[in-house]
């Protein structure tokens, strides 16, 4: 998660010394669309684990595949915020729902972001 905390900072300051928003802050949409960008990307970019971990996360979609959807979708969360993002969007990608995929993007964004508010790096909106 600190890898997308920094690419997050990054780009929001950028975005601060935009003319645009020169002298200005970022309001906590923006910082929390620039967040769901940076969530996005890190999905897309998601490469292929190595074998042994990829056995392991079959074995875990196995186990998850009848859980509710609100179970995998909290194990989901709860595995990025622990692993990372790559290991948990493979896990998603095997459980073979798209719907759940979009959803897991949606849910650690919000997750995600509510987090960094109690830490005090974000203003809530």
């Amino acid at each position: 998660m600190k890898e997308v905390y920094k690419e997050f900072e990054k780009r929001r300051s950028e975005m601060m010394r935009s003319p645009e928003f020169k002298d200005k802050e970022l309001g906590p949409e923006k910082e929390k669309e620039i967040l769901k960008e940076v969530i996005s990307e890190t999905i897309k970019q998601a490469e292929e684990l190595p074998l042994a971990e990829k056995t392991e996360i079959t074995q875990k979609a196995a186990q998850l595949k009848d859980q509710p959807k609100e179970r995998q979708m909290q194990f989901l969360v709860d595995l990025a915020l622990d692993k990372g993002i790559v290991v948990a969007v493979n896990l998603a990608r095997s459980l073979e729902s798209a719907y759940l995929l979009d959803e897991f993007h949606d849910t650690l964004v919000d997750q995600l972001y509510r987090r960094l508010v109690e830490e005090g790096k974000l203003k809530q909106i």
